[in-house]
């Protein structure tokens, strides 16, 4: 395992980078959104092929991909049963930000740094039901409470939904991924390195990209909503994760699968809900803003409990 520490402060080093060159003008916050794009349609999609094709499947694993979705249906849930007095595009924007990970773009570059081929093959299939929490729970979610639905008289189209989950590059990746596993195909070698190449990419284009959509500029008068987000969010998380840490036997789960299990459930809002609030007609600046904190919040934590969980 590579050294904890020296993994955060380059990382924290790459992002202060990437919020620099903001404050300079040098790139803006809008070109945020096609680095986005990049890592969303290219990189990130070679992470996991570079993964997820070479993952030694196991019984225990199938638990990764289970805990993620069914602490996503978890969340959706709490935050309906929280929020539901809040007025409609409120109570859309609450929930929508409690459901879902930033794993690809904040998680990936951390754990491919620290635990390597090791740590990425669980983060990876936890990552696998994370983009089915956020391109299904999550989207449903945000659709059903859009301004522009009940503006509009628009019905939730489930046809639509399913045409957005399969062109999305990411989930795409790992249907071919799996299927390159399962059927013990061997990936030719120029493709092999071509992928491999995109891969490296990833991490430091992630990371300047948290660089870029960090700001510390946040409104008053909607602290409270955001603080009982943030609260549902880092409570159930820390619960759920500390409790698996502690409960998943030892003799079946090795103590990186249960670390990483109580990490990944204190990620940061995944960045897609910033594209879904746009696209939906909520509050861009209010979602961003949640963001921006879970990356500082997630960030801390995940580094403490690294160095408590490695005594």
């Amino acid at each position: 395992m590579a050294d904890v520490n020296l993994i955060f402060f380059l990382s924290i080093l790459i992002i202060a980078i990437g919020y620099l060159v903001k404050k300079l003008h040098i790139l803006k916050e809008k070109d945020g959104e096609t680095i986005a794009k990049i890592i969303f349609n290219i990189t990130l999609p070679a992470v996991i092929l570079k993964f997820a094709t070479t993952i030694k499947f196991e019984l225990p694993l199938i638990l990764l991909p289970i805990i993620s979705i069914t602490f996503g249906f978890l969340m959706a849930f709490l935050a309906f049963l929280f929020f539901r007095k809040y007025p409609s595009q409120m109570k859309g924007t609450m929930i929508m930000t409690s459901i879902g990970f930033s794993v690809g773009n904040f998680f990936f570059p951390l754990v491919e740094g620290i635990w390597g081929q090791a740590g990425m093959q669980y983060v990876t299939l936890f990552d696998a039901g994370n983009a089915f929490t956020i391109f299904f729970t999550c989207y449903i979610m945000a659709s059903i409470y859009s301004p522009k639905n009940r503006e509009n008289e628009v019905k939730l189209d489930f046809k639509f939904i399913l045409r957005k989950l399969l062109k999305s590059a990411p989930l795409l990746s790992y249907i071919i991924a799996l299927v390159i596993n399962f059927s013990g195909i061997i990936i030719p070698y120029f493709f092999s390195e071509l992928i491999d190449v995109l891969a490296r990419a990833n991490t430091a284009l992630a990371l300047i990209l948290l660089g870029i959509f960090l700001h510390f500029k946040f409104r008053k008068n909607e602290w409270i909503s955001i603080i009982k987000v943030l609260v549902l969010r880092y409570s159930v998380g820390l619960l759920m994760g500390l409790g698996l840490f502690f409960l998943l036997p030892p003799n079946i789960f090795n103590p990186l699968f249960r670390i990483l299990i109580s990490l990944s459930l204190i990620l940061p809002v995944g960045l897609s809900v910033i594209p879904f609030s746009v696209e939906n007609g909520y509050d861009q600046k209010f979602v961003t803003m949640i963001a921006n904190l879970t990356i500082v919040i997630s960030f801390g934590l995940i580094w403490v409990l690294i160095l408590i969980f490695n005594g």
